[in-house]
């Protein structure tokens, strides 16, 4: 499980890249959010026993997501 979603997410991530080479914004910017959200849910199982490590982990996630958010209202105009 944790294989086939870490190769997902790089999947995703390749074709946010894609996307954003065609200046397709926001469909890259959907595809990178999808993949950022498979890779906080693979970190979090590979830390499952460690507090500190998903604290930050989610954290991060947060400051990724609403940074994206912001991205999507600018770009979206």
């Amino acid at each position: 499980m944790l294989k086939t979603s870490a190769v997902i997410s790089n999947t995703l991530l390749v074709i946010g890249l894609v996307c954003l080479f065609m200046m397709k914004l926001v469909l890259a910017i959907t595809f990178f959010a999808v993949s950022l959200s498979i890779s906080l849910v693979v970190f979090n199982m590979m830390f499952r026993d460690r507090t500190t490590m998903k604290v930050i982990v989610n954290a991060s996630f947060l400051i990724v997501i609403l940074a994206i958010v912001v991205a999507y209202f600018l770009l979206s105009k």
